[in-house]
């Protein structure tokens, strides 16, 4: 709770400059890469109100770079069903 408090909210162009793109030759999990990577999961007012804290990314879809986004309902493990949560991800790769 500490280190959370600390934070500041960042501005735009900090966020963007915070991202590190995922190279385009890249494979494989980026779990343990210094690749930067956002998932958000919850119920869809959830989803869409935290949706808007990320809107700064989109400006970093370009030539060079692209924005990733998949936004998808989540299913349940055991049975297989369509729960009514949502799973946001966002991600920024190089363009290839």
């Amino acid at each position: 709770m500490n280190w959370m408090e600390r934070r500041d909210a960042p501005t735009d162009k900090e966020l963007k400059a915070a991202i590190t793109p995922k190279p385009s030759t890249f494979s494989g999990s980026t779990f343990p890469t210094e690749i930067s990577n956002i998932r958000v999961t919850g119920d869809p007012e959830f989803i869409e109100t935290i949706a808007g804290l990320f809107k700064p990314i989109l400006d970093l879809e370009n030539p060079h770079t692209r924005v990733e986004i998949n936004l998808q309902q989540i299913q349940d493990r055991d049975s297989d069903a369509l729960t009514d949560n949502y799973a946001l991800y966002l991600s920024v790769a190089e363009r290839g």
